[in-house]
């Protein structure tokens, strides 16, 4: 059955089935009104973003299951709500739709929004359908809040500070050219490459708990790239800032893409996009203590590596001690190549 035999009325109804009956007492309705309507907490402070996800810019269809691209449409916006150390209310979906999709794969989609929705407490709220005429487009736009005036922003980065990242890097990236180039990687096994493009793990829970202990002067989620995300933060707080090219952490999946395809990993690492972890600045000192609690209560690392430096730019320190300046080279729509 095709999306345009089933008709916009009857596929909302379809899809309402996929979300629970219940969410959180801050959602005072959901889908059934022309609005949705919250509450929000005593104290807090709102937190709005909207992410627009497009078929052949973003995914195909043909690289992931209809879960699989599912759960990143809706990844990419609770990421949102982690850079800025807050929690999410819920989120309203709109999909534009060709009428000759299957509606199986408008099911499955909406099976894995539902999954990260359940795993992160961000319940479907509302949305619109509307045709396309050709391509799919995912946009979402999700709700959350923070403790008022403990909100993370890219401005507070201080001279002196260190720069640390959870996780690893470049892992989304070089799934990505694995789906790009299968034949020049077929050698080589790299699962955690490839779920890391198709599943990213919005770092939600992580960013709450650093909140939550003080540490954070500036925050921002990888999603355009370190390069890029980095600059954003010296940017906004007027400072400049040094990599350690050593201490860039990636997955072996990382250096098995790049060694196959004939690239430098570390390019992967610092200009791919897409990974969704974070990185933040602190005092010196203040995360060192905490960082054993932090990767035994969230099997992810947290990794110091640069600091913060008086007037601007990036520069990266090689191995041998040299200097190189580091330009902002991660994803831009209208200056990358804008397709996949």
């Amino acid at each position: 059955m095709r999306v345009g035999d089933l008709g916009e009325f009857a596929l909302i109804a379809r899809l309402q089935g996929f979300l629970p009956d219940t969410a959180s007492a801050q959602v005072i309705r959901g889908i059934g009104d022309d609005c949705a309507v919250l509450r929000p907490s005593p104290g807090a402070e709102l937190l709005l973003t909207t992410d627009t996800q497009e078929e052949n810019v973003h995914f195909r269809r043909e690289w992931a299951t209809p879960e699989d691209i599912g759960w990143r449409c809706l990844a990419v916006n609770v990421s949102d709500i982690a850079a800025m150390a807050g929690h999410p209310l819920g989120a309203v979906v709109a999909l534009s739709l060709p009428p000759n999709l299957e509606v199986a794969f408008v099911d499955g989609l909406y099976a894995g929004m539902q999954a990260l929705a359940r795993d992160y407490a961000c319940p479907i709220i509302g949305g619109n359908i509307t045709k396309s005429s050709e391509h799919m487009s995912v946009t979402i736009t999700v709700l959350g809040e923070v403790p008022q005036g403990q909100g993370g922003y890219r401005s507070g980065a201080q001279a002196g500070d260190e720069i640390w990242v959870t996780g690893t890097l470049g892992g989304a990236k070089a799934g990505l050219e694995a789906l790009l180039h299968p034949e020049r990687v077929a050698a080589v096994s790299v699962p955690y490459a490839l779920a890391r493009y198709r599943r990213p793990s919005p770092r939600l829970r992580e960013a709450q708990y650093l909140r939550q202990q003080g540490v954070l002067h500036s925050l921002v989620d990888i999603s355009d790239g370190l390069s890029s995300d980095l600059t954003h933060i010296c940017v906004a707080s007027g400072v400049g800032a040094e990599l350690e090219a050593e201490g860039i952490p990636m997955h072996d999946d990382v250096r098995q893409v790049a060694q196959a395809l004939q690239v430098d990993a570390l390019h992967y690492a610092l200009h791919g996009g897409e990974d969704f972890e974070l990185c933040l600045t602190a005092p010196p000192g203040r995360l060192a203590g905490l960082r054993a609690e932090f990767e035994q209560q969230f099997q992810s690392s947290l990794v110091q590596v640069g600091t913060v430096q008086p007037g601007s730019g990036v520069r990266l320190v090689m191995a041998d001690g040299s200097h190189i300046a580091l330009s902002a080279r991660g994803y831009d729509h209208f200056q990358s190549s804008g397709s996949l």
